[in-house]
């Protein structure tokens, strides 16, 4: 529970959605489990102070526990219903980003 928030590695997360052009971001709070819940509500707090004005600006932060497997069902329930599965092109060739 003494990790900074938010994580260094998560400036070349976003760096890399940006590169992608990606839309449907979700932006998970992991290791809700390892703190109190003030602090907790204070991490939400800094992460949407980091990525407001950014690509991530407005996307849903769901706070997880990938151990203990809390709001897993939340994070799976969005991506179902929220995003949409893209469009595949099987003609041209296939393309890979790397970051």
């Amino acid at each position: 529970g003494n990790e900074p928030c938010p994580q260094p590695q998560t400036s070349e997360h976003l760096a890399a959605v940006e590169i992608m052009k990606l839309t449907n971001i979700i932006i998970l709070q992991n290791k809700i489990d390892l703190v109190k819940e003030s602090v907790a509500l204070a991490q939400y707090e800094d992460i949407k102070r980091f990525v407001k004005g950014g690509v991530a600006d407005g996307a849903p932060i769901i706070p997880i526990s990938a151990q203990l497997k809390y709001n897993i069902d939340v994070v799976c329930e969005y991506i179902v219903k929220r995003i949409p599965v893209p469009r595949r092109n099987f003609i041209d060739p296939p393309r890979l980003i790397v970051v």
